[in-house]
């Protein structure tokens, strides 16, 4: 046991005391294999070095982020190499020269060899950690989107949007967002400005931005996404898994806000599908899409839409000026340049494309551009957009009806019932027996058309087409063979052309004519459509050859407008013709020949002279389905029998029926009463009796549409030609009337109601129709004992006035007030309220000579006005506000607000005071906001007028464009700044779009603007100064 320890003490001092003095003997030793061992290394080191820089580089070019780790270990073998080679260089001096011969330096090689041993240690450290499995990590995009510069700067309508756009994404309640606009309008443009401004303002952590477009691939969309985020999808063909994974990243509890934005969306996208969680139970994801349908704004169940407009003209001319560089002193082109911008319709997209195209030429390649563009030759670029929606329309009867809108001149306003014509006598539509469903048809096609922003919206059941989206239509209809010859400008005589065999439809309008050709040859042509300078109506006819539509026996449609002619014997050759139309004709012979024509179901003579008597052959048509008897100067009665024939009629236009016989109102009545398809009916008379015994003949529950006119004034039923359902009681028909069960029937059905000298009447609403007028659109009432138009004192149907976009008053003597009483108190409607309130779609508000009325409404009904646009009040001498404010004496209530009013008028208000009952500012609109007033009149007011006082108003100030301020006799300040500062909210846009200001007899004048604060520039856009 003893010998054990012994050992075992021996063995660790020899450990302890003679390996350490035989390891130094080891660096003399072996010192040539250390040092070489050394060098063996560092080639090691270099060889992992290069490796690792070429993985580096490799992540450099894929825009990956280098791990800190990896760039650490690269910059420490770096130093550790300069250490070694310095190192190694220093070996050389190794050895002693003894004698003749060179001896080694046991001291140098001894220190060398140590040195070298400690950095092969290093060096290995470095090689073991140099293995790296991954040096590179995506990171995520920074969309830095590719605008022209300063797109918005100069475009005050795109900065608004855009500003309106930035403030819904800012509201918490709003998670879902469409921009919507035509092809080329700027849609992605405005979405990519967005993007970029949330990320600079950091109201998103994250921006997620992915092209649907037409052709909709779910996996090529979720890859875009997923690259937003970083995120790697390796599953190619699992939906359910790459969504899940989608939705589990944008949907994490991380607390980021996320925002994703689709770019060109063209159906419904099921979010799911793709991954997004569903934003209402997301308050930190907010959705916005950009899309040429409007339609797909409600399928994707947005809660805001924007509509991207084109470019007003001033604003296109500076886009169009900028793109191409033109000088302002350039004089030699600016004049045509102009006219080459204006051929560009506002586009931004043809505008670039065409500006870019025209940078730096001579004037001869502008003229031949100009040349080029009004004969309809669009650019490539934005033909292919307009291409792209028009192929994906539902079907051919899409393309033919908005290929008939190509037809009309440039901005003209294209009736739909005249499209509705065309379609029936052309036979577009299948599966339409009835003129009735023709016309269900082309509304339903055209409000599609809208909703892709091929067609634009027009006044009173009409449409436009954009003039890029009318050439491009005319293109199209020259390639596919069924060529349209169309000309509405300077013509003087029927054109040359070399299109005859193809030409399928023609329209020309012209400046002067003496007479329509013989021997004009259009074997294929379908559509005649021939129109006059209006002047040429009253001074000139127009002779038409005998022989002129012989060879034209294909014809389906004809029109003539605005000409004095004689109907030539060869219309008879047209035995397919089925729609047949003089309006505002002079017809100079007889017209009997119609007769003929067993086909046609369209015939109309609107505003039409007829000269002669009116034919007896007119009554053997008995496949018409639509007589338009509105002649300016015709029969009147008709020819006894003339309806009899009729039976498959749906529409009658009987025009004006004054100063006529018992007997021939008896038969009349009795022909209209057989007219059992009838749906819709026209008539102005001055006899209320026989208005009332036609009304009782007709079966009104099938009347769709309507216009019931009794009055003393002839010419009432061509005032108008398109017919809705409007009832208009004028002077010399009593009012009583309406308390006739048949008019009372007609009335509760009207959408257009006009009533003079109503004088039994007190409270309209309450009085005339227990269910509230629910139908009405337009109220005109004139003269007469009314009261109240609605007294909410008492009982009130819902819906009452819920519809009505236009009230008018005027010369009523004994009105008290609008609307009497107040409504229960809510909150601004459209918020939560879901059934309509009163007055919740007026849009226009006139009311004039009331000289009782002293307030207009209370502050609980003007909250329900939120579409009001336009308000005008004339000679109201006794208005002394136009809201009554509910609060008791110590209480001040919220800015009250219009969001959409635009025109204000108060003219000849003599004892006015303020907008609202608080006087308790020196304004004119206190405790009122109108934010999106462009135009102010105010003229003849019994009180001093200030415009701005304080911060309160400034909103109101922002889009002001014209402004007119007259007659006011104490007056000697408008715009008081005094107070504010050009740090607030806002201030730097008041009255900066004002660009029109007229100030006349205001004798006590002294400041428009006082104390205006440094850094605010106001009048910087005004261009009209009248004073």
């Amino acid at each position: 046991m003893a010998e054990g320890i012994g050992f075992s003490i021996a063995g660790k001092l020899s450990e302890y005391a003679v390996d350490p003095i035989l390891r130094q003997f080891k660096y003399l030793f072996f010192y040539n294999s250390n040092i070489q061992n050394l060098r063996n290394k560092v080639k090691d080191l270099e060889n992992k070095r290069t490796e690792v820089q070429l993985r580096v580089d490799e992540a450099n070019r894929n825009a990956e982020v280098i791990g800190p780790s990896i760039s650490e270990w690269l910059l420490k073998v770096v130093d550790l190499k300069k250490e070694i080679d310095k190192f190694l260089n220093t070996t050389r001096s190794s050895e002693l020269q003894c004698l003749f011969i060179r001896c080694p330096n046991l001291k140098s090689r001894y220190s060398q060899s140590r040195k070298a041993t400690k950095k092969i240690a290093e060096v290995d450290k470095l090689l073991v950690g140099g293995t790296f499995e991954r040096v590179g990590y995506r990171t995520l995009p920074v969309h830095i989107p590719n605008l022209a510069p300063h797109y918005f700067e100069g475009f005050e309508t795109r900065r608004l949007t855009k500003n309106t756009i930035m403030e819904a994404l800012k509201d918490k309640d709003i998670s879902i967002i469409g921009i919507c606009g035509m092809p080329g309008v700027g849609k992605t443009t405005m979405a990519n400005e967005i993007a970029h401004e949330v990320k600079v303002e950091k109201l998103f952590d994250e921006v997620l931005i992915a092209v649907v477009s037409q052709n909709q691939d779910i996996n090529k969309i979720q890859d875009q996404l997923a690259e937003n985020l970083g995120l790697r999808l390796e599953e190619k063909t699992n939906n359910f898994v790459r969504s899940g994974r989608l939705r589990a990243r944008l949907g994490g509890d991380d607390g980021k806000r996320i925002l994703v934005i689709l770019d060109d969306v063209w159906e419904e996208i099921d979010f799911g599908t793709l991954g997004i969680p569903s934003p209402g139970g997301q308050k930190i994801l907010k959705i916005m899409f950009t899309t040429r349908i409007e339609n797909v704004c409600s399928y994707m169940g947005a809660q805001r839409k924007f509509k991207v407009e084109v470019l007003p003209k001033e604003e296109a001319w500076q886009l169009f000026k900028d793109t191409a560089g033109i000088s302002d002193h350039a004089t030699n082109v600016v004049g045509i340049a102009k006219e080459v911008a204006d051929e560009c319709g506002g586009l931004p997209l043809a505008l670039v494309i065409v500006a870019k195209a025209l940078k730096d030429s001579n004037v001869y390649a502008w003229r031949d551009a100009l040349k080029q563009l009004q004969n309809y030759q669009v650019t490539e670029q934005v033909y292919s957009r307009i291409e792209l929606s028009y192929k994906y329309l539902k079907d051919n009867e899409h393309r033919s009806l908005l290929l008939l809108c190509s037809l009309f001149a440039e901005d003209e306003s294209i009736p739909i019932e005249t499209l509705v014509r065309y379609s029936r006598g052309l036979g577009l539509f299948q599966n339409t027996d009835t003129l009735s469903e023709t016309r269900d048809r082309a509304y339903s096609i055209a409000d599609n058309l809208k909703s892709r922003y091929l067609l634009l919206p027009g006044e009173d059941e009409e449409v436009k087409l954009h003039d890029l989206v009318r050439d491009f239509c005319l293109m199209v209809a020259s390639k596919h063979k069924h060529e349209y010859l169309v000309k509405h400008a300077d013509l003087k005589e029927w054109p040359e052309n070399d299109i005859h065999e193809s030409c399928s439809a023609i329209s020309l309008t012209f400046n002067e004519l003496y007479k329509l050709p013989s021997g004009l040859k259009y074997q294929n042509l379908k559509l005649l459509r021939v129109l006059c300078n209006w002047r040429l109506w009253i001074s000139r006819r127009q002779n038409i050859s005998e022989e002129f539509f012989k060879c034209m026996k294909e014809l389906r449609v004809v029109e003539f407008n605005w000409m004095s002619i004689q109907i030539p014997s060869s219309i008879q050759l047209l035995t397919g013709l089925r729609t047949l139309c003089f309006d505002c004709c002079v017809l100079e012979s007889e017209i009997s020949v119609i007769g003929s024509l067993k086909k046609l179901e369209i015939l109309t003579f609107y505003y039409t002279c007829l000269n002669v008597d009116f034919p007896s052959e007119i009554a053997e048509l008995s496949n018409l389905r639509s007589l338009d008897l509105r002649f300016k100067k015709g029969p009147c009665p008709l020819p006894r029998g003339i309806l009899l024939g009729m039976k498959k009629l749906e529409e009658l236009y009987l025009g004006d029926y004054f100063e006529t016989r018992d007997e021939e109102q008896r038969y009349i009545i009795k022909e209209v009463s057989s007219l059992t398809c009838l749906n819709t009916f026209q008539i102005s008379t001055d006899d209320a009796q026989f208005l009332m015994q036609i009304l009782q003949a007709l079966h009104l529950e099938k009347l769709e549409r309507f216009q019931i006119i009794g009055t003393q004034e002839k010419g009432l039923s061509t005032k108008n030609n398109h017919v809705t359902r409007s009832l208009s009681l004028q002077e010399g028909i009593d009012g009583s009337m309406l308390f006739q069960p048949v008019i009372n029937s007609v009335m509760r059905r009207t959408e257009h109601l006009q009533i003079d000298k109503l004088n039994v009447v007190k409270n309209l609403a309450n009085e005339l129709d227990e269910d509230g007028l629910i139908n009405l659109k337009t109220l005109r009432l004139t003269f007469g004992g009314l009261e109240y138009l609605i007294d909410t004192t008492k009982s009130i149907p819902t819906g009452t006035f819920g519809k009505l976009e236009l009230l008018e008053l005027v010369d009523l003597q004994d009105l008290i007030r609008i609307c009497n009483g107040n409504l229960p108190r809510m909150e601004h409607f459209g918020r939560g309220v879901s059934e309509p309130q009163l007055f919740c779609n007026l849009k226009n508000l006139y009311i004039c000579r009331c000289g009782k009325i002293r307030s207009m409404f209370s502050e609980t009904v003007a909250k329900c006005m939120v579409n009001l646009q336009c308000l005008y009040i004339e000679s109201c001498w006794k208005l002394e506000e136009v809201v009554s404010i509910d609060t008791t004496d110590n209480e001040v209530s919220d800015m009250l607000g219009f969001p959409k009013l635009k025109e204000v008028t108060l003219q000849g208000l003599i004892s006015f005071k303020s907008f609202t009952s608080q006087y308790i500012r020196l304004t004119l609109f206190n405790q009122v906001a109108l934010p999106n007033l462009e135009k102010l009149d105010i003229i003849s007011l019994g009180l001093e007028v200030k415009l701005l006082y304080d911060e309160r108003n400034i909103t109101s100030l922002h889009k002001l464009r014209q402004l007119t301020v007259e007659d006011l006799d104490d007056v000697s300040e408008l715009f008081n700044f005094e107070g504010l500062s050009d740090t607030q909210d806002n201030v730097e846009n008041v009255l900066g779009q004002l660009r029109s200001l007229e100030l006349e007899t205001l004798p006590e004048l002294v400041h428009i603007t006082r104390m205006v604060p440094k850094g605010i520039r106001v009048f910087r856009n005004l261009t009209s100064l009248v004073v």
